[in-house]
């Protein structure tokens, strides 16, 4: 079977490919500055030598023209007197010529039947122009072909023709040297401006190629390793603090990374050591039903911690891959399924000495990603809870607007410390643990903000005046909730 089309371009894609690859790496920026730079300079000294050839072909055709007019004239003029006088036509003719000055000229007289009468002058113009000159003819005629221009004028009252013929081979050579010292000219900038061009490009980006240099010597985490500025222009310096600026990024980035990676394997480890050890300690002996249930209620405390952590990592690499599908959207209520979620934090808060109170006014419903939702909220408030002081509140408050449902959460810890206010919705930005607390990964909040800009909402917070902090996440629903 015959292979399809494409089987049969293939092959020459791929023999075509290598080559404009090589060609495309050999093709420098300053290769490219310094061609650019000789051709426009090429243009430009083209256009004054085709310009200035121009003006100078003008006058020296006009110089020529003048001199033809001026010769038919006197021709006119002494053959009508010579009429007069009864001399021959060709002594007219001999006469003309003998006087005629550079350049050469030749003089003709014919009746108005094209017999020839009588010539003089010039060998060479003579024979160029064998035949009657008409006299509508151009006196360009000639001026290529023979190098000459030629003018025929009847005289008056008279059965005869004037022919004049002058040599153009001086002002057709002016204008040939004129050219050829031209194009020479315009060689020789061709090559300076390409070799200017070359250097002046080489200079101007010798910024970059250092940049390059450093560049490739920069791993990851730098090590402080940063592009020297000094000294470059303003445009690449622009590019080496924009580039030094991203390596600041990926320091910071990866420093956050590691302390986020540190932290993250100690509170695994510490549930998991505390489940192993209460486990291993329980099995010693032989202990008590009410033993074993506060063991067991004790490891499930561990345990959601652990599925906490989990949850919150999981979402955080859903929502932080761009080319993650979309959750599938589902209508629910956001003020039922808050109630049923945040019971076990509620029990937890208490354990902890923190009431958790939950408010709902209007109708709630929303379309929406449910557990994304739903961990914005628990994020709040797990964040509210862990700061809040022993005997403290927490307030979560559904309240239902026209075309939203907004989530408040109030507490009354210490509020956001003033260095993190920026980057408190940064991942693996945590404030440091006071009083015992566990602290934190860094995520909650961060998953907050992608979660709620996944579903075209906002998240922010306020530092109240007596003390504690207020978040508000806006979640817009479309008609068909509202109208439900």
């Amino acid at each position: 079977m015959r292979p399809s089309s494409g089987r049969w371009c293939t092959p020459c894609a791929e023999r075509a490919t290598p080559w404009k690859t090589v060609a495309r790496r050999q093709w420098t920026l300053t290769g490219r500055m310094a061609v650019t730079f000789a051709l426009t300079t090429a243009a430009l000294l083209t256009l004054h030598a085709l310009g200035s050839a121009w003006f100078v072909f003008a006058a020296l055709r006009a110089d020529v023209r003048g001199f033809l007019d001026h010769e038919t004239q006197e021709f006119a003029h002494v053959m009508a007197d010579a009429r007069h006088d009864g001399r021959d036509p060709q002594q007219v003719t001999d006469a003309m010529a003998d006087v005629a000055e550079e350049p050469a000229c030749a003089f003709r007289v014919r009746s108005t039947s094209g017999a020839l009468l009588a010539e003089s002058g010039d060998q060479r113009l003579l024979d160029a122009v064998p035949g009657v000159v008409d006299p509508d003819l151009s006196w360009r005629e000639y001026l290529l072909s023979g190098r000459l221009v030629v003018r025929s004028l009847p005289l008056a009252e008279s059965d005869l023709i004037l022919e004049v013929l002058v040599d153009a081979r001086a002002s057709l050579e002016r204008i040939s040297d004129y050219l050829l010292w031209a194009l020479l000219v315009l060689l020789v900038a061709l090559v300076l401006a390409g070799l200017l061009g070359w250097v002046t490009a080489r200079r101007g980006l010798s910024g970059l190629l250092d940049m390059s240099s450093t560049a490739g010597r920069v791993a990851i985490p730098t090590g402080g390793t940063r592009l020297e500025l000094e000294g470059s222009p303003i445009e690449v310096r622009r590019v080496g603090q924009a580039f030094n600026a991203v390596l600041d990024r990926i320091d910071e980035g990866f420093e956050r990374m590691r302390t986020f990676t540190a932290s993250l394997a100690h509170e695994l480890r510490s549930p998991i050591q505390n489940l192993i050890g209460e486990t291993e300690v329980s099995l010693l002996s032989r202990r008590s039903a009410e033993q074993y249930e506060e063991l067991l209620s004790s490891n499930l405390s561990e345990l959601h911690a652990l599925s906490d952590a989990v949850d919150n990592l999981v979402t955080y690499c859903r929502t932080a891959t761009p080319d993650d599908p979309t959750p599938e959207l589902e209508e629910f209520d956001l003020g039922a399924e808050v109630r049923l979620r945040l019971s076990r934090d509620a029990r937890g808060a208490a354990a902890a000495g923190v009431e958790l109170r939950i408010e709902t006014e209007g109708q709630l419903r929303l379309v929406a990603d449910r557990e994304g939702c739903l961990r914005v909220v628990r994020n709040l408030v797990g964040n509210a809870v862990r700061w809040s002081p022993p005997g403290g509140v927490v307030t979560v408050r559904l309240t239902a607007t026209a075309d939203a449902v907004r989530v408040d959460v109030v507490d009354e810890g210490p509020g956001v410390p003033a260095e993190l206010r920026e980057r408190i919705f940064e991942p693996f930005v945590s404030a440091r643990p006071q009083g015992g607390r566990r602290k934190g990964y860094g995520l909650g909040l961060s998953i907050c903000r992608q979660v709620m800009k996944g579903h075209g909402g906002e998240v922010g917070f306020e530092n109240l005046a007596e003390g504690g902090a207020h978040f508000t996440a806006r979640f817009p629903r479309p008609e068909t909730a509202q109208a439900t």
